[in-house]
């Protein structure tokens, strides 16, 4: 029995064609592949898997995760390090130095400050060290050093006295705000000339407290140079305030009003040649702008 014979059309040709044809671009595909070709787009690895170019944002993200995983590490061994250094035994202070203490004695300071010993040198600071010399009224501020490995270097910033008053026990001065800053037995109190302090009469310090402030205040408006020519001060109130010279002329100062520009006019006063002032007996510059010479019989 014979087959009826099959014959192919256009059609069957056409698409053995295109098989072929097909067959043959994948080929030359491949052919590409094996010589280096890169797909703009795509990359054909041998995994099979398509890998696409990774985009500049997740770079980004990376580089600045990873940089600060390493600023966390450093911020970690800086904290180490300070706590090492913070609590460390090895850096307890075993020595104080105090400077600068000219009215605060050596034997006080050293007293006060025995609380530190032992404590870790970064663990005291200004804070510390004023509120142990806080009961010293003389001590205006400190300024605070540490030397590794155990000492501890304190500068002291005294008040200035401006004034003094002697009692029939002992020597007192005071700062401008009326505290008494040292107190001395009068075999022990330091020579005149080593600070600036108008004696004011004791009998005012007892009296009033007002006036006998005005006084302080006033003498704290000076510069320590212009109250080294001043011999005393007194006041018979609150506003009429007066300074004696070491060389017997009297300043009528006034309130503590205008301090500022008395201070000034006293001190042209004090430089000055010319004979209406030195010639004078009271010199008035109660009103600055306008100061009054006088002679003391008048």
């Amino acid at each position: 029995m014979r087959w009826p014979s099959i014959r192919r059309g256009r059609a069957s040709e056409s698409a053995s064609e295109k098989t072929a044809s097909g067959r043959h671009r994948r080929h030359e595909n491949d052919v590409a592949s094996a010589e280096g070709y890169e797909d703009p787009v795509f990359l054909e690895e041998d995994s099979g898997l398509i890998s696409f170019p990774e985009p500049e944002y997740v770079s980004s993200r990376r580089r600045l995760r990873r940089g600060l995983v390493l600023i966390g590490i450093a911020l970690g061994v800086l904290v180490a390090i300070v706590a090492t250094l913070y609590f460390s035994p090895l850096l307890t202070i075993r020595s104080v130095e105090v400077e600068h203490n000219d009215l605060l004695s050596d034997a006080q300071a050293e007293e006060m400050l025995q609380p530190v010993y032992g404590v870790p040198l970064p663990q005291v600071g200004n804070r510390q060290v004023e509120d142990l010399l806080s009961e010293e009224a003389v001590v205006e501020d400190v300024i605070v050093t540490g030397e590794l490995p155990d000492t501890l270097r304190v500068q002291v910033i005294e008040y200035p006295p401006v004034a003094e008053v002697v009692t029939d026990e002992e020597i007192r001065f005071y700062n401008e705000h009326g505290d008494i800053i040292r107190a001395f037995d009068e075999d022990e109190a330091p020579e005149s000339e080593e600070y600036a302090t108008p004696r004011i009469n004791e009998g005012i310090a007892l009296r009033d407290e007002d006036i006998f402030d005005a006084i302080v205040a006033v003498l704290g408006a000076l510069p320590a140079d212009a109250r080294e020519h001043m011999e005393s001060a007194t006041a018979e109130s609150v506003d009429s305030v007066e300074l004696e010279l070491d060389d017997g002329r009297s300043i009528v100062w006034g309130s503590e009003e205008r301090s500022a520009e008395k201070a000034a006019v006293l001190e042209a006063i004090l430089r000055s040649e010319a004979e209406e002032f030195t010639g004078a007996d009271v010199i008035d510059i109660s009103t600055p702008t306008a100061p009054v010479t006088r002679d003391s019989s008048s």
